[in-house]
């Protein structure tokens, strides 16, 4: 009867450690997709953040570029860009009129 239970108990044993191991690996891949999961989502920001400044340094250099005179449609985009930079200039300032009164 011991020995029954010697048995039973070993069996146990490597049912546990096969369940310990299976969750290890698992964890493993987890944790590896969420750091691919967070590297991915700074570097996209950073992308964002590049594209910004240089939409930003286009705008600011409008002028001189030559580029501007040739492609309509940048030329569309940048006048957009004038209206709603105009827009959000008179909300700026509508917003401080408010906190002066």
């Amino acid at each position: 009867m011991i020995e029954k239970l010697r048995e039973n108990f070993n069996k146990g044993v490597e049912k546990l450690k096969w369940f310990a191991r299976l969750l290890d690996e698992r964890l493993k891949v987890e944790m590896a997709f969420f750091k691919f999961a967070s590297k991915a989502e700074k570097l996209r920001k950073e992308k964002d953040e590049l594209a910004r400044a240089v939409g930003e340094k286009v705008f600011e250099e409008r002028q001189q570029l030559s580029l501007m005179a040739r492609d309509e449609g940048l030329k569309g985009m940048l006048k957009e860009m004038e209206l709603v930079n105009e827009e959000l200039n008179a909300l700026v300032e509508q917003t401080s009129k408010i906190g002066r009164e």
